[in-house]
């Protein structure tokens, strides 16, 4: 049965011959909400990648539950990728695909079903049940290149959702939004991890846009593991002001973590 534990252990991963990561361990439970942090370069996004066997390591072992995605088939690799929902910083999408935000959506159905199987009756039922719980019901039948950039990010996240996935993969979720779109996403990030309980990995540079829900936090720095604690203590620490070259003050507003450069008062 697939619960949604991830550890990485001796993870490495160079490109050109420069490390991008270099991870001695770190354990993820069934159930975890991380918060992915640090600044450009740190890694964040290869971190994500690596957790949902898209990217190879050059060393070191992925495992989600008691499967290895280092040792796995192509063919049993994109198995066990059906149970991670994972959301691209950008959506890859062709613009010169007409596709309708209900097909899009669909997509993530799709990629559970076997080759060339058609999506059922039930299938559809579940489609339209996550584009209503994300209030894009009038937009059901439009085209996504039409829609704003928080809908199309609502979108894909009820296409990650169709998968019903055991862990939620986000990169960057808010990246690009205006600022009710960056809360409005935020929100319902909270809000599905409060009714599914699923594990949660989220990349986000703004610590504010992690929702009070996320107690942990990953940082990195120059594809090290430097601190991986309590969002509170993490945000307070040493490791957290030399990995974004300066001091920092944190504001508690509503559940949310801001982080303030002190060095600007």
């Amino acid at each position: 049965m697939i619960t949604g534990n991830l550890t990485l252990s001796n993870v490495l991963v160079k490109r050109s011959g420069r490390i991008i990561l270099d991870i001695e361990s770190i354990q993820i439970n069934a159930g975890d909400f991380v918060g992915i942090i640090g600044t450009n370069g740190a890694g964040k996004t290869t971190l994500l990648k690596i957790c949902c066997g898209l990217i190879k390591t050059n060393r070191g072992s992925i495992r989600f539950d008691d499967r290895d995605f280092t040792h796995l088939s192509t063919w049993k690799k994109s198995n066990l990728r059906k149970h991670i929902g994972y959301i691209p910083q950008s959506a890859e999408y062709n613009p010169d695909l007409p596709f309708t935000l209900r097909e899009v959506v669909a997509m993530g159905r799709t990629s559970t079903k076997p080759l060339l199987a058609r999506l059922t009756g039930d299938d559809y039922e579940a489609i339209d049940m996550w584009i209503d719980k994300l209030g894009l019901a009038e937009h059901r039948n439009q085209t996504f290149r039409s829609l704003s950039g928080g809908e199309q990010q609502k979108a894909l996240i009820g296409r990650a959702m169709t998968q019903n996935p055991r862990i939620l993969m986000l990169d960057e979720p808010c990246s690009n939004l205006d600022l009710n779109w960056k809360y409005q996403i935020t929100e319902i990030i909270e809000k599905l991890y409060e009714m599914t309980k699923i594990t949660v990995l989220m990349v986000s540079h703004e610590t504010s846009l992690l929702p009070a829900c996320c107690h942990r936090a990953v940082l990195l720095h120059k594809g090290n593991l430097v601190a991986d604690d309590g969002l509170d203590e993490v945000l307070e620490s040493a490791a957290f002001e030399l990995a974004y070259g300066c001091r920092i003050e944190t504001l508690n507003i509503g559940g949310r973590k801001y982080t303030i450069n002190k060095n600007l008062k």
